[in-house]
């Protein structure tokens, strides 16, 4: 409140607003289901502030359109302002270490392993290490493409992903929306759950 350039919004004038903030113990299929339900009513940015988080309830929660996560205990009045403000931009806000734990979880779970052909600047795309064949096409990525949603999984910036893969921010932008466009993401955190689902990052 009194935040200059933040506007509290009541039900009333819900049509106004860019930005919703949704506060739950858990990011889980239930949390997903509101955020629907409020990008349904027009609000294009979710911020999630949750008790806890797994992969798999953030993963869903991404696809259903949450562009930033904060953790209730990391929620202070300075970082929930720039929660806010940053789902008001193109960008993608996960939890930090998601990588590192969707790894941990597929070997835990003992899931079949992923086979993933990798060729330099060719498509990557996976398939079950039994030789089945899977019946839903699953998006196809360059080497390039896979690499750059790594990062922005990891949660770096455009900035940051420009700086590590020697890029300019503009082709790294332009990676981006052409992903995007490829697998029919909505905005960069439904893309990079969409190609966890699929096993290709």
């Amino acid at each position: 409140m009194g935040e200059p350039g933040i506007e509290l919004l009541g039900p009333v004038d819900i049509d106004r607003a860019r930005v919703a903030l949704l506060v739950t113990e858990a990011a889980d299929a239930a949390t997903a289901r509101v955020v629907r339900a409020i990008q349904r009513d027009g609000v294009p940015g979710v911020v999630l502030v949750a008790g806890r988080f797994d992969v798999e309830g953030v993963v869903a929660a991404a696809a259903a359109g949450v562009s930033g996560f904060l953790r209730r205990t990391d929620a202070t009045s300075s970082r929930l302002v720039a929660a806010i403000r940053e789902a008001d931009q193109p960008g993608c806000h996960l939890p930090e270490g998601l990588m590192r734990k969707a790894a941990a979880m597929r070997g835990h779970l003992g899931e079949a392993s992923e086979v993933v052909d990798v060729t330099d600047d060719g498509p990557v795309s996976a398939s079950p290490a039994d030789g089945s064949v899977s019946t839903i096409a699953a998006p196809r990525l360059s080497v390039r493409e896979a690499e750059v949603l790594r990062l922005v999984a990891e949660g770096y910036d455009t900035a940051d992903v420009a700086e590590k893969l020697a890029y300019s921010e503009s082709t790294i932008k332009g990676i981006l929306a052409k992903v995007m466009t490829k697998i029919e993401a909505r905005n960069r955190c439904h893309a990079v759950a969409i190609v966890m689902r699929n096993g290709l990052i």
